[in-house]
């Protein structure tokens, strides 16, 4: 009976025991970046001190205690794969399999060697894509891979220790693999021997080429030094140099960080901190190690005396003025990591910034409850030296008027419209009046959430009279404006990302050292024995091809020089040899084609015949009226006498369409529904030239001709029905698609040269016509007789434009509804 108490218990510690992202209210593939943004949207609303709810304090721990776990890549990836807060998952180490009492002897069992210092910073496949890579842009990684049988690796340990305990307090990220457990992390790393040594610069893998037997902490950590990029940190030996340095401040949008250091190169923290906060500065560095002219007259101006000591000065857009910030410190031991950043942290934006990234953005304008607000003001300006006098102007206002509005936590910053389109759409389309010629508007921003911020416009305020400038923000300060509109917030384009050509050259180097990688590694021959079978297969059908082509080309030339007519004398007398002139052998072959085609359009007929239905009353509706949309009947004329060999012509051309579900077939027979045919051509007379008196003869002349159609002329035609948008078009190798005439046959005879004379001239005649319409009209009187073996000959090209809606749609008011 005891055990149930204790079973119960347990379980309410695990339903206690809650989801660490659901608290946070993130994904569990959120970065570093959003669960730090999401706690601090959290704990500020929900802190003790400035909510009064009853909940506020546990509510308050909750969102603390799931922070913790979440910015620690270790107990993220414990969670996200045991779901339990332990920091050991059950069943032990290595999936729970170890050495036990023979550890004592051997030193380590048949698990391996114990983990031990290269657990602390142990990282997984997860960890490393979702968390090392995106931080290895601001941050180097040095990565250690090592496993539980490798000698070696444990006998580096000590060293590997020694490195990461000077490389880690200056701000280095540190990671370990096991290969045990993320041999698929590995690949990644591109490792394929242990123990090895990795940094991850920018997302790319740079090795360590140094022979593991006596390695030492020292190249461990010139390693390190080496890997950052020169980029991060410019070198400055002249008073010249400084200068244009410090200028370049308006084209980055940067502050500039002097370094002055007494060491030859720079230091591995100051290379550290440039990588860090390179978005919002550039570094340079000045050795004052060096005696020459420029390096004492460099000093002198910047007011440098004490040449051992360490520097670090910054310039923001008001670069003539002298730093505005500056920390010595007399030797570089005592310049902590915490020291140099929070110096940089507190001076890394300008007076007056541009919002040119989303990260510059999120510094400018954080994320705040009600208490305290943070305002962010924007001056929205076109790129472009039209804008500068603004900019200027306003830059000076802020500088005025810095402390003022410090403490009331307001922010300012500039942004190019033209740059930033898409970000300002929202804002923009919710602005109600037009900025006047010499004044400019200022948007005000308040961030309530990280993707929603609540605005106004401040329309015309910016005019230069800082007075004025001053009381509206002060009214929106004071909450004598409220900021009623609501908008999404987008991410800003980042106006400094890598160029085209330079991103296609680092993905093409990163190409290049992952394929001499796989082609340095073991593995390779198995993949490079499947191409190469391919290949040779390949090769031998390609040869075996080449091969039979030359023998028929061969017997192609054998067979005519045999029978040339120079050789036709040789020929022997009791006519065994064949002439390929020979009638006999002709009609042989004739009647063989003959039979072949014969078969095959009665197998095509035999597939086709139940797909194709008679268009009369009973099928009217199926085939035309309640025909879905986008579908359409393609209906075959025929007669009774040419049926047959109408229809397994028309089936021959409809073969290949056969399992389109847009098209339906059918044939109607022309004797039995002339009438239905004659209505629905009437319905297609050009009635808007009738208010004329030359518009009105034609369509009477069109008229009467509709009324005396030749039934057997009408023979093969072919109509595509669309019957919900009532519409069709029409084949017949005489009819013209002319925009102002229509194709008619009559009961008058075609031998009548005078009726057809006076017919063509009336096409001729006709003013409406266009020159191709005339010259098509001329072309078709022309052509040779049509009979019923070649009616049909053009239907198929005449399909290919139907298919590609090429073909003229002849629109109707309604369909005829006298079938019979």
């Amino acid at each position: 009976m005891k055990v149930l108490p204790l079973f119960l218990s347990v379980i309410l510690v695990l339903a206690n025991q809650q989801d660490p992202y659901k608290v946070l209210g993130i994904r569990k593939s959120a970065t570093a970046k959003e669960i730090k943004g999401a706690y601090k949207a959290l704990a500020k609303e929900w802190h003790p001190d400035k909510n009064g709810a009853s909940d506020a304090a546990e509510k308050f721990m909750e969102i603390s205690k799931a922070y913790e776990l979440l910015q620690d890549p270790t107990k993220r990836e414990r969670y996200d794969r045991f779901g339990t807060f332990d920091d050991t998952p059950a069943g032990g180490g290595r999936g729970g399999f170890s050495g036990g009492r023979y550890d004592q002897f051997f030193g380590y069992g048949f698990g391996g060697f114990d983990d031990g210092y290269f657990a602390t910073h142990r990282i997984s496949h997860r960890t490393y894509q979702h968390s090392v890579l995106e931080r290895s842009e601001t941050q180097p990684f040095i990565i250690y891979a090592y496993s539980n049988y490798c000698q070696l690796c444990f006998r580096l340990q000590s060293v590997w220790k020694s490195a990461v305990q000077d490389l880690e307090p200056l701000g280095y990220g540190i990671a370990t693999v096991n290969a045990m457990t993320d041999g698929n992390l590995l690949e990644k790393l591109r490792i394929s021997q242990l123990p090895a040594i990795v940094a991850v610069v920018e997302g790319r893998v740079i090795p360590l080429r140094h022979s593991f037997v006596g390695l030492s902490d020292k190249s461990i950590r010139q390693f390190a030094q080496k890997v950052i990029p020169d980029y991060f940190m410019t070198r400055i030996g002249s008073r010249q140099a400084l200068a244009r340095f410090v200028e370049q401040w308006r084209s980055t949008n940067k502050v500039a960080v002097i370094i002055l250091g007494a060491a030859a190169e720079p230091r591995v923290r100051y290379l550290l901190a440039a990588m860090k906060f390179s978005g919002f500065a550039k570094f340079a560095y000045v050795s004052l190690s060096e005696n020459t002219e420029e390096i004492i007259s460099l000093r002198s101006s910047l007011d440098i005396k004490c040449t051992a000591c360490e520097n670090v000065l910054v310039y923001n857009d008001f670069e003539h003025n002298d730093p505005v910030a500056r920390l010595s410190i007399s030797h570089a031991s005592q310049l902590k990591k915490e020291t140099l950043e929070d110096f940089i942290e507190k001076n890394k934006l300008l007076t007056l910034p541009r919002l040119s990234s989303q990260n510059m953005f999120d510094s400018i304008c954080p994320v705040s409850s009600r208490s305290p607000r943070h305002i962010c003001v924007i001056l929205p300006v076109v790129s472009g030296k039209s804008e500068n006098d603004h900019v200027d102007a306003f830059r000076e206002y802020v500088r005025d008027t810095k402390e003022q509005w410090a403490n009331r936590h307001v922010h300012f910053s500039y942004i190019y419209v033209d740059k930033q389109q898409n970000w300002l759409t929202p804002f923009i389309e919710k602005k109600k009046t037009d900025s006047q010629k010499n004044a400019r508007d200022l948007l005000i921003i308040w961030r309530i959430e990280y993707v929603k911020a609540k605005f106004t416009w401040l329309d015309n305020s910016w005019t230069g009279r800082k007075e004025e400038t001053n009381e509206r923000i002060n009214d929106v300060v004071e909450q004598r404006k409220r900021l009623d509109e609501t908008s999404r917030i987008g991410n800003l384009n980042d106006e400094f990302t890598l160029g085209l050509f330079t991103r296609w050259c680092r993905a093409f180097w990163r190409t290049i050292e992952t394929v001499w990688f796989y082609l340095t590694h073991e593995e390779i021959y198995m993949a490079l024995s499947v191409v190469g079978t391919l290949l040779t297969i390949m090769t031998i059908g390609y040869l075996l091809n080449y091969f039979n082509d030359s023998k028929n080309d061969e017997k192609e030339k054998q067979q005519k020089k045999k029978y040339k007519a120079n050789d036709v004398a040789d020929l022997t007398a009791d006519g065994t040899e064949w002439h390929p002139e020979d009638p006999k052998v002709q009609a042989k072959e004739q009647e063989a084609n003959g039979k072949n085609q014969q078969g095959k359009a009665q197998r095509i007929m035999s597939i086709m015949r139940p797909l194709m239905h008679e268009l009369r009353a009973e099928t009217y509706f199926g085939m035309i009226r309640l025909l879905k949309p986008g579908c359409r009947s393609l209906v075959c004329l025929v007669d009774e006498e040419n049926k047959e060999q109408l229809l397994t012509r028309f089936a021959q051309s409809i073969y290949p369409i056969r399992n389109n579900k847009t098209f339906s077939f059918g044939y109607l027979v022309v004797p039995k529904n002339l009438e239905w045919f004659r209505k629905l051509l009437e319905h297609t007379l050009p009635t808007e030239e009738a208010t004329t008196a030359k518009g009105a003869e034609m369509c009477q002349t069109m008229f009467k001709r509709l009324k005396s159609i030749n039934p057997r002329q009408c023979i093969g035609t072919v109509l595509a029905l669309c019957g919900w948008k009532l519409y069709f078009s029409i084949y017949h190798p005489k009819h013209v698609e002319a925009s102002r005439k229509n194709f008619i046959d009559t009961d008058e005879d075609e031998s009548s040269s005078d009726e057809n004379e006076t017919i063509d001239n009336s096409y001729r005649n006709d003013e409406f016509a266009s020159m191709g319409e005339r010259k098509k009209l001329h072309k078709t009187s022309s052509q040779k007789r049509i009979n019923v073996g070649n009616v049909l000959d053009g239907f198929p090209n005449w399909m290919d434009r139907l298919l590609e809606g090429s073909i003229r749609r002849y629109y109707i008011p309604e369909w005829p509804d006298n079938l019979k």
